[in-house]
C-alpha cells in the first residue's frame, strides 16, 4: 500500500471524525425533570396554579407518571407573582414523622434567612424560645434537648403573619413519605401527618403557609388504603394533562433547533401519530433514539423507517421505561395490588383492549375482591389505561404496551 493510498484512507477517516466531532445533539433530557430549552412551559396550566393559590387554595397535582409535573413546579417555583417565597423539595427519603417535619422546618426557616431583615427577627425570635444554637442549613439545639419539629414547624408558620411573609411549600413525591412512615412507624404517625397537614390549611393562624403536594404514586389510592379520605378533601385538584398535538410541535422545535438533524414538518406529525400519548418523556426518548441512530450512520436528514427504528430500540431497552414497572410493586402498593394490577397490564399488552368483565374475572388474585376498581381507577390516575368507551379500556401509550409486551412474554 502507498503512502498517497494512506494519506487517502486517514484524510478520509479524519473528514468522518471531524463531521462526527460537529454533530450538535437536541437537547433532550431523560432523567432528571426537564428545564430550560429542554422545557416546555404550560401558561394556562401556570395561570390556573396561581389564579387557585390567590384563593388561598392548597394545591394537590394530579398527573400521569411522567408527564412533566416535577418539571412544572419547578418552573412555577422560579417564576412566582410578587410576595410569594416558595419553595420545592423532594421529600422522597423522609422516613418518619419527626424526619419529615424537621424537613420542613428548616425548609421555611432557611428560606426565611435569606429575606432582607427577615433574618435578624428570626433570629430574636429563636433566641427567645430559648435555642442555643443556630445553624440556618440545618441545625438548631434547645438547651436542654433536641426540638419536636411537629411543634416548632407551627410556631413557626403562625410567625409569618408577623414577619409578613407568604410561603409556599411545593413538596414532592408526598404520598411517597406518607406510605414510607406508615411501614416503619405504623398507620398512626401516618395519619398524624395528614391530620398536622390538614391543620395548617384550614386554621386561619396558618394562612401564610400554602401546600402544594404531588408523587408518583397517586396520594388518593395511598389515603384510602389508610380510610382518611377525608383528610386530603380540602385540597384543589389540578391535572396535568398530555400535551396537546400543538404543545408537542413546540416542544420538538425548541428541542431540535439547533440540533444537527432537522425534522420536517410531516415527519413530526407521523413522529407524534407513532407515539400518541403526547406526554414529554415520550417525546424526549424518541428525538433522543433517532439522533443517536442518524449520529451513527452520520445521515442530517431523518426517514419515516427511523421513527419505527427508534420505536424498537426503546421496547428493547429495560431501562427507560422501568419505573412504570416499579412503582406497581410494593413498596408502592400491596402485594395482592402489584399482581392485579401486573396480570390486567400483562393480558392487555396483547390486545388492543380489555372489558371490565374480563378484569373481574382476575378479581381472585386480591385479597379484598371489591377494591378491584380503585385499582382500576389508579391505573388509569397514574397514565396506563385509558377508558376508551364504557367499560372498556386500552393503554395509553403504544410504546409502554409494546415495552409491556417484551417483559411479559407468558402470561
Amino acid at each position: 500500500m502507498t503512502i498517497d493510498v494512506l494519506l487517502t484512507i486517514f484524510a478520509n477517516k479524519y473528514i468522518v471524525i471531524m463531521k462526527h466531532a460537529e454533530w450538535i445533539h437536541p437537547k433532550t433530557i431523560t432523567g432528571p425533570p426537564a428545564e430550560g430549552d429542554s422545557y416546555i412551559r404550560r401558561p394556562n396550566l401556570n395561570k390556573e396554579f396561581w389564579r387557585e393559590i390567590e384563593k388561598g387554595s392548597h394545591i394537590l397535582f394530579i398527573a400521569p407518571r411522567r408527564v412533566g409535573k416535577t418539571s412544572v413546579m419547578k418552573d412555577l417555583v422560579k417564576n412566582p407573582p410578587e410576595g410569594y417565597n416558595c419553595i420545592f423539595e423532594n421529600v422522597e427519603s423522609d422516613k418518619s414523622l419527626q424526619e419529615f417535619f424537621k424537613r420542613l422546618y428548616f425548609l421555611v426557616l432557611n428560606r426565611l434567612s435569606l429575606v432582607g431583615k427577615t433574618r435578624a427577627n428570626i433570629e430574636r425570635w429563636l433566641k427567645g424560645r430559648g435555642i442555643e444554637e443556630i445553624t440556618f442549613e440545618g441545625g438548631v439545639r434547645f438547651k436542654e434537648k433536641e426540638l419536636e419539629y411537629k411543634i416548632e414547624l407551627l410556631l413557626l408558620i403562625q410567625k409569618l403573619p408577623d414577619l409578613d411573609q407568604k410561603v409556599v411549600l411545593f413538596l414532592d413525591e408526598f404520598p411517597e413519605v406518607i406510605s414510607a412512615i406508615r411501614r416503619k412507624e405504623g398507620d398512626e404517625n401516618a395519619i398524624e401527618v395528614l391530620h398536622t397537614i390538614r391543620e395548617i390549611r384550614q386554621k386561619k393562624e396558618f394562612n401564610n403557609c400554602i401546600f402544594v403536594l404531588a408523587g408518583s404514586i397517586g396520594l388518593e389510592h395511598v389515603i384510602e388504603s389508610l380510610d382518611r379520605v377525608k383528610l386530603i378533601n380540602d385540597l384543589h385538584p389540578i391535572r396535568i394533562e398530555a400535551l396537546s398535538q400543538e404543545e408537542a410541535i413546540q416542544l420538538i422545535t425548541q428541542l431540535t433547533l439547533t440540533a444537527t438533524v432537522k425534522y420536517s414538518p410531516d415527519f413530526i406529525v407521523q413522529l407524534l401519530a407513532r407515539i400518541e400519548h403526547l406526554i414529554p418523556y415520550f417525546i424526549q426518548l424518541m428525538i433522543e433514539e433517532i439522533d443517536r441512530v442518524l449520529h451513527n450512520q452520520n445521515r442530517q436528514k431523518p426517514e419515516v423507517d427511523d421513527i419505527s427504528t427508534a420505536f424498537e430500540s426503546i421496547v428493547k431497552k429495560n431501562t427507560n421505561l422501568k419505573d412504570w414497572k416499579d412503582r406497581l410493586n410494593p413498596p408502592y402498593i400491596a402485594l395482592d395490588e402489584a399482581s392485579f394490577s401486573n396480570k390486567i397490564l400483562t393480558i392487555l399488552s396483547r390486545q388492543d383492549t380489555i372489558a371490565i368483565q374480563e378484569i373481574y374475572n382476575e378479581v381472585q388474585l386480591l385479597t379484598v375482591p371489591g377494591k378491584y376498581m380503585n385499582i382500576v381507577t389508579m391505573l388509569i390516575r397514574d397514565g396506563y389505561i385509558i377508558e376508551k368507551q364504557d367499560g372498556v379500556y386500552r393503554y395509553t401509550s403504544p410504546l409502554l404496551q409494546a415495552w409491556w409486551k417484551k417483559q411479559h412474554p407468558i402470561n
